[in-house]
């Protein structure tokens, strides 16, 4: 636990240690750089489903940083992260930013992301702490064999997803494939209106021959993975559970030099009010 301690201090302050029973020392609060307010450790459950980790954008569970004064939640991994790293898709060294109200667009997943970034200061290479934790070569529960990252001039199907991506990893026994936004799934996650946990599941529940999502109630291949309920036998879509922007935490307050009050960054409203800078309609992300 020491080691956690050096580590912590490259990116904040350790503002007060406990030891634990076996000697080892814990930072119970610290000062991140991410955040204003100073941070506390602690095991509590959060009882509101649509909380998320203000890094790593997931959904919330002990241990991790919280700060006492607003909703700013830091797991415990990612008060730990370097702050310059290099990775395997990019050829600078990259360096760790924290979130911003509108998001990023991370290179691997390409999707959305308001959390922790590596950025590049040379170019624009932006990619979220999920996607660049993941290794070249890795086994996944999903799938039997070894997958390869590999980058190709023709896009790829995902063998879970079905979209198509240049950036996927490869089985080279099989034709199976995977992109990062599905390599990078949650094990575990919630849904607001649901009191159980969802665990990421890879092969159907029952033999019946027929599969529906409980939420979007459509029909699903017993061959793409789906989040599932095991206390009330509730299987359900990965885009049902995690929504359309899963790497986007909503809510805040965000101070901008066009507006003299405080604005809330939201996923969408009901009328599509024009923009005030550019005079297009908000259909989404605002």
């Amino acid at each position: 636990m020491q080691s956690s301690i050096i580590l912590l201090s490259q990116l904040t302050n350790t503002k007060k240690i406990k030891v634990g029973e076996d000697g080892t020392e814990i930072a119970v609060e610290i000062k991140h750089f991410s955040h204003k307010h100073d941070l506390k450790l602690t095991d509590e459950e959060v009882h509101n489903n649509e909380e998320k980790y203000d890094g790593c954008v997931r959904a919330i569970f002990p241990l991790f940083y919280n700060c006492a004064k607003c909703s700013f939640f830091c797991h415990k991994s990612c008060a730990n992260l370097p702050m310059k790293k290099r990775h395997l898709l990019h050829q600078y060294q990259l360096t760790l930013l924290p979130k911003i109200p509108s998001g990023n667009k991370c290179y691997a997943c390409s999707q959305y992301c308001n959390g922790f970034v590596y950025t590049c200061a040379t170019c624009n290479f932006k990619i979220d702490v999920q996607c660049s934790l993941v290794l070249e070569i890795l086994t996944h529960e999903g799938h039997r064999h070894r997958l390869i990252l590999s980058y190709t001039s023709f896009t790829q199907s995902c063998s879970n997803c079905g979209d198509r991506r240049n950036l996927v990893f490869h089985c080279t026994t099989c034709e199976f494939a995977l992109d990062f936004k599905c390599v990078t799934l949650p094990q575990i996650t919630r849904h607001k209106q649901h009191e159980h946990l969802f665990t990421l599941s890879y092969t159907s529940e029952d033999d019946s021959g027929e599969y529906y999502y409980d939420i979007c109630e459509e029909e699903r291949n017993p061959n793409h993975w789906f989040y599932y309920c095991a206390d009330c036998t509730y299987p359900t879509h990965p885009k049902c559970i995690l929504r359309k922007y899963p790497n986007l935490k909503f809510g805040g307050a965000y101070t901008f030099d066009c507006h003299q009050h405080p604005l809330t960054f939201i996923e969408e409203t009901e009328d599509d009010p024009p923009c005030h800078e550019c005079s297009c309609p908000c259909k989404e992300l605002i």
